[in-house]
Protein backbone atom coordinates (compact mmCIF):
# COMPACT_ATOMS: atom_id res chain seq x y z
CA UNK A 1 0.00 0.00 0.00
CA UNK A 2 2.70 2.42 1.02
CA UNK A 3 4.53 1.89 -2.52
CA UNK A 4 1.24 2.64 -3.94
CA UNK A 5 0.95 6.42 -2.51
CA UNK A 6 4.54 6.58 -3.09
CA UNK A 7 4.10 6.93 -6.66
CA UNK A 8 1.65 9.64 -7.06
CA UNK A 9 3.19 12.82 -7.94
CA UNK A 10 1.68 15.03 -4.92
CA UNK A 11 -0.01 13.57 -1.83
CA UNK A 12 -3.17 15.29 -0.45
CA UNK A 13 -1.56 16.03 2.48
CA UNK A 14 1.23 17.93 0.21
CA UNK A 15 -0.86 20.54 -0.74
CA UNK A 16 -0.45 24.14 0.45
CA UNK A 17 -4.11 25.29 1.88
CA UNK A 18 -4.28 27.94 -0.97
CA UNK A 19 -4.47 25.25 -3.26
CA UNK A 20 -7.04 22.70 -2.17
CA UNK A 21 -9.28 22.05 -4.63
CA UNK A 22 -7.66 23.77 -7.40
CA UNK A 23 -7.27 21.80 -10.65
CA UNK A 24 -4.54 23.58 -11.80
CA UNK A 25 -2.65 21.97 -8.88
CA UNK A 26 -4.48 18.62 -9.09
CA UNK A 27 -2.97 18.55 -12.87
CA UNK A 28 0.26 20.44 -12.05
CA UNK A 29 1.45 20.23 -8.60
CA UNK A 30 4.68 21.84 -7.57
CA UNK A 31 5.25 22.45 -11.48
CA UNK A 32 1.80 24.54 -11.38
CA UNK A 33 2.98 28.36 -12.86
CA UNK A 34 1.43 29.94 -10.00
CA UNK A 35 2.62 27.78 -7.15
CA UNK A 36 5.26 28.87 -4.73
CA UNK A 37 6.42 27.51 -1.37
CA UNK A 38 5.08 29.27 1.55
CA UNK A 39 2.40 31.35 -0.24
CA UNK A 40 -0.71 32.36 1.44
CA UNK A 41 -3.25 33.06 -1.68
CA UNK A 42 -3.19 32.56 -5.52
CA UNK A 43 -4.82 34.63 -7.76
CA UNK A 44 -5.21 31.89 -10.04
CA UNK A 45 -7.12 29.40 -7.93
CA UNK A 46 -10.09 27.59 -10.43
CA UNK A 47 -12.00 24.92 -9.61
CA UNK A 48 -13.20 23.78 -12.71
CA UNK A 49 -11.24 23.96 -16.25
CA UNK A 50 -14.31 26.07 -17.81
CA UNK A 51 -13.92 28.55 -15.30
CA UNK A 52 -9.74 28.41 -16.23
CA UNK A 53 -11.01 28.99 -20.17
CA UNK A 54 -12.03 32.36 -18.99
CA UNK A 55 -9.54 33.50 -16.98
Amino acid sequence: MAETEEQKPEKKSNVPACCVGCVRWEKFGKNCYYYWEGKKHCTMWTASWDEMIIQ
